[in-house]
């Protein structure tokens, strides 16, 4: 591989960015951990949030930027402004930025501040396949355009990757499989399971359905309370566990009253126990409207369980229909109900989905995708930057 990070005395800098430090502190912390292992100094620049102590805890130094998830929003010339003279100041070799807003700002702060080595991962695009119109026309020309200023285009599902192939990138296109999950980690939960279900008012023979995600119309958690009550309708013991804060909570909360599931429908809020959680659910069910690769999907598989999922982005990429999980429409609370009806009725079929499961995760296991990404670095700060395209890994 010729030169490694490490071969310089003074230590070289990079540079991780996304809109808020919350993005970094969930999917990146392991690998900013693995440049500064290599010898890097590593800083985070982010929209200050709830969680900037866990990164700069973890040893990051933190710039503040004043990023706006809107890129028509005044306040991203201010950013635009500071990561110009951020990046002249810092001379980082290394820039890896995520989030639509945060990566157009500072690859364009890049471009103007004479930086190479810009990394992009896209975590899913805002236009894809059913879409908004508004994102087709607003992001799909501005990714297309930032494009040329990316030294390495990450994508991390296949729908991305295919649409990606026909923009100007600078440098490279790679497809890799999401941000990894810790396989170990998964599966040592910290306490037993059934004393968890106990505390959580479960009893044995009820199907206990898991979904850990925001509470917001994107992740559509009606559609899941929808379809417990179609299960109950027909006198199916049922349990769903929402794990998670959100926009959407009341509303949730108030749908659960009105179809009279104040006892089938728990609200668990923000939690830190996810492992036990999985250990004690039969099912992992996320029926969002869009995704790019979801992390609590890859940490389903590791946890050998079967999937729910909807029929969008990313989601499907990680369900082989009847195999390890069920794909249903968007919307439909029938189609989800008649999947968890089956899972419920058939024990041995959780059993079987959940082994496939456990198998499908090897594909994305953390260690890979580390080492991956180290190799992936070494490229754009020795490989040059002719293009080149290549599917690191695949889905078959």
């Amino acid at each position: 591989m010729g030169k490694t990070c490490t071969d310089h005395s003074v230590p070289r800098k990079a540079a991780y960015v996304a809109t808020v430090y919350a993005h970094l502190a969930a999917f990146h912390l392991p690998f900013m951990e693995d440049l500064r292992q290599d010898g890097w100094k590593v800083h985070a620049y982010a929209g200050p949030d709830h969680r900037r102590q866990k990164v700069e805890s973890a040893g990051f130094a933190c710039r503040d930027i004043p990023f706006s998830r809107s890129p028509l929003a005044w306040g991203n010339v201010r950013a635009l402004f500071q990561m110009i003279r951020r990046l002249r100041k810092e001379n980082y070799e290394l820039i890896h930025v995520h989030t639509p807003n945060a990566s157009l700002i500072t690859r364009l702060a890049a471009w103007l501040a004479g930086a190479r080595g810009v990394v992009y991962t896209a975590h899913g695009f805002h236009f894809h396949q059913g879409g908004s119109r508004l994102g087709w026309l607003l992001y799909y020309p501005l990714e297309r355009m930032m494009s040329r200023l990316t030294d390495l285009l990450i994508t991390i599902n296949s729908e991305d990757f295919k649409r990606a192939e026909n923009f100007p990138v600078r440098g490279r296109l790679v497809y890799i499989p999401g941000v990894g999950v810790d396989l170990e980690g998964l599966n040592r939960p910290g306490r037993e399971v059934g004393r968890l279900k106990r505390e959580l008012g479960i009893n044995g023979d009820t199907l206990t359905v898991l979904c850990v995600a925001e509470l917001n119309r994107n992740k559509n958690q009606a559609q899941l309370i929808h379809a417990v009550h179609s299960l109950v309708r027909r006198e199916t013991p049922v349990t769903l566990l929402l794990a998670g804060v959100g926009s959407s909570e009341e509303i949730c909360r108030d749908l659960s009253r009105e179809l009279g599931l104040a006892e089938q429908v728990k609200f668990l809020g923000f939690r830190q126990d996810i492992p036990e959680l999985m250990a004690a659910a039969d099912v992992i069910a996320l029926t969002s409207r869009r995704e790019g690769l979801p992390k609590v999907l890859l940490e389903g598989l590791a946890a050998g369980k079967p999937l729910l999922v909807t029929d969008v982005r990313g989601s499907r990429d990680l369900v082989v229909q009847a195999d390890n999980g069920y794909v249903v429409p968007l919307d439909d609370a029938e189609a989800a109900a008649s999947a968890l009806l089956q899972l419920y009725e058939d024990p041995s079929l959780r059993e079987r989905m959940g082994r496939r499961s456990r198998q499908m995760s090897l594909r994305y296991d953390l260690k890979r995708i580390r080492s991956l990404m180290r190799e992936l670095y070494n490229e754009v700060l020795h490989g040059g930057y002719g293009r080149r395209e290549e599917r690191r890994f695949t889905n078959d």
